[in-house]
């Protein structure tokens, strides 16, 4: 039976099949931090590779050559080098609970210029901000979006509408905004662009262009006032494209997917849907498949089941 698209989805096109959705916890949608388009592309690649049973010193390795072809870079190791240098010296502040946690994200990179390759280290404290979800908890976005969109402000404010695309609506006062874009900084009270117009024309115009332009969704704002002061943004969201292993499959849907598709055993299949989020699930089957492109996994049952960690 074919799935039932919400009334704030467009279905105009679909994501290459490749496309990869990155998980996030909200609070680290929310984080108040700055990163350069770069930065933010190196950090996507990074995350991508990030899984649940992965130890502490854990490295994750990234090919020159992609983060050339896939960003444009004209001096790679230079720039490269100068982005990493500044990742690990950006602090990303993020809210959780009453608490602030200040960690970069990298503890260490390193470069094998042998091979054309860079190698990461997560801190362990962002570690849990990037798998193990609660529920409702969490952003999901699409990697490809995310890395094509040009501007490091319209890469953070994608994020932030994507949390909210199923809700077809976000709202976000302007300060707040500021403070999660790194434009205000609410211990010293200094602000960027105090002037609407030019925040309007420098930040906010040229991220909706190109959100619009370029990722899966289709955005509009619209300014609201406290009395002569515009005070808040509420912004109109769709999807332009559907995703598959973004639409909530139902328990019995993927009791049969895991049993028929996947062969697994029926106990295999309870173990999995009583400890895994549905939206998880689904993930790891989207990489299940993508991996078993060219038919080169000989055991599907056990490789999935592995992957799930039964026996």
């Amino acid at each position: 039976m074919k799935k039932q698209v919400p009334s704030n989805q467009l279905s105009l096109l679909k994501l290459d099949a490749k496309t990869e959705i990155l998980f996030q916890a909200n609070a680290l949608t929310n984080a108040y931090y700055d990163m350069s388009a770069l930065q933010k592309n190196i950090l996507y690649m990074v995350q991508s590779q990030i899984k649940k049973d992965d130890p502490d010193d854990q490295r994750y390795v990234v090919r020159v050559k992609e983060i050339m072809t896939i960003t444009d870079t004209v001096n790679p190791y230079k720039s490269l080098q100068l982005a990493t240098e500044g990742m690990m010296q950006k602090i990303m502040n993020i809210p959780v609970g009453g608490k602030l946690l200040q960690v970069a994200p990298f503890s260490s990179v390193l470069y094998d210029y042998g091979k054309g390759t860079m190698s990461f280290k997560i801190d362990p404290d962002l570690r849990p901000f990037l798998f193990n979800l609660e529920k409702g908890r969490f952003t999901t976005f699409g990697k490809e979006p995310a890395m094509n969109l040009p501007g490091k402000y319209s890469k953070r404010i994608y994020e932030m509408l994507s949390s909210w695309k199923k809700a077809g609506i976000m709202k976000i006062a302007i300060l707040e905004l500021k403070t999660r874009l790194r434009l205000y900084d609410p211990v010293t009270e200094i602000e960027q662009y105090e002037d609407w117009r030019d925040f309007n024309k420098r930040v906010l115009v040229p991220a909706v262009k190109e959100i619009n332009q370029e990722s899966d969704l289709h955005v509009e704002f619209f300014p609201q006032r406290e009395g002569k002061r515009i005070a808040q943004l509420r912004w109109l969201i769709k999807v332009k494209t559907t995703v598959p292993i973004e639409v909530s499959p139902t328990v019995s849907e993927l009791h049969e997917k895991l049993l028929t598709h996947f062969k697994l055993r029926t106990d295999q299949i309870e173990y999995i849907l009583s400890n895994y989020e549905p939206e998880i699930i689904n993930k790891k089957l989207y990489e299940i498949q993508v991996q078993n492109a060219n038919k080169k996994i000989s055991n599907i049952g056990g490789y999935t089941a592995k992957v799930f960690g039964v026996l």
